[in-house]
């Protein structure tokens, strides 16, 4: 029986609500894990504040917490932290694909942000070779002509997600979710302003922050 796991990266500087509700989500909707991937060296975006031991290990905590109330098979998983180079998405669907059973199904989730510029991404031509999209439309769809690379894989690989978890891979769902718009962005700013961050993100990962004096100003 084919195991379908999704991949949901980024930097987790920190990780927050927002994050871990797309987790649940994907749970809820049928993906038999969830792994979130924090970044070494993110290739599309400014440097992390917190190092990569620090980012993986609240990513840890915030899974450990979910467990612990009963929401399980989300996990951490530092694939990337191991690697030097840029954090490419296709050379980490490789190696998964070197380490994880053959009947395993991997599907990279986005957000609408990633998936406008997407065409932009390394040897984006091989992606659905390897694995299935999955686009989280935060209430907006982007309409996109024949000529680019985002209206070629919808018009060739678009799908429903009943039909994308029997697929090992080539499929892509957009999916209309509604889910807590909270940025990292936001949660630094509060944090090195000393103002309240409750409920934005974990108390054990609230904790660590403090214990690790993450976030400050300079």
């Amino acid at each position: 029986m084919t195991k379908h796991i999704a991949l949901l990266g980024g930097t987790f500087d920190p990780i927050h609500i927002g994050h871990l509700r797309m987790a649940v989500e994907l749970r809820l909707a049928g993906f038999d894990e969830v792994r979130l991937i924090p970044n070494s060296v993110p290739p599309h975006r400014e440097q992390p504040k917190a190092s990569a031991e620090q980012r993986l290990a609240m990513v840890k905590l915030a899974c450990e917490q979910l467990d612990k109330q009963g929401i399980n098979h989300i996990i951490a998983d530092d694939i990337e932290l191991k690697r030097e180079q840029p954090s490419y998405s296709i050379a980490t669907l490789e190696l998964l694909k070197k380490q994880l059973p053959a009947n395993t199904a991997l599907s990279w989730v986005i957000g609408d942000d990633a998936w406008h510029s997407i065409h932009s991404w390394h040897r984006i031509n091989e992606f659905l070779g390897l694995a299935n999209l999955v686009i989280i439309n935060r209430g907006h769809e982007n309409q996109f002509s024949v000529d680019t690379l985002q209206g070629e894989w919808l018009k060739q690989h678009a799908t429903e997600l009943d039909n994308l978890l029997e697929c090992t891979n080539g499929k892509l769902i957009r999916l209309n979710w509604r889910l807590l718009d909270v940025s990292a962005t936001y949660l630094r700013s509060l944090l090195a302003q000393g103002q309240g961050a409750q409920l934005l993100t974990p108390d054990v990962v609230l904790n660590y922050i403090a214990e690790h004096q993450l976030y400050q100003l300079d």
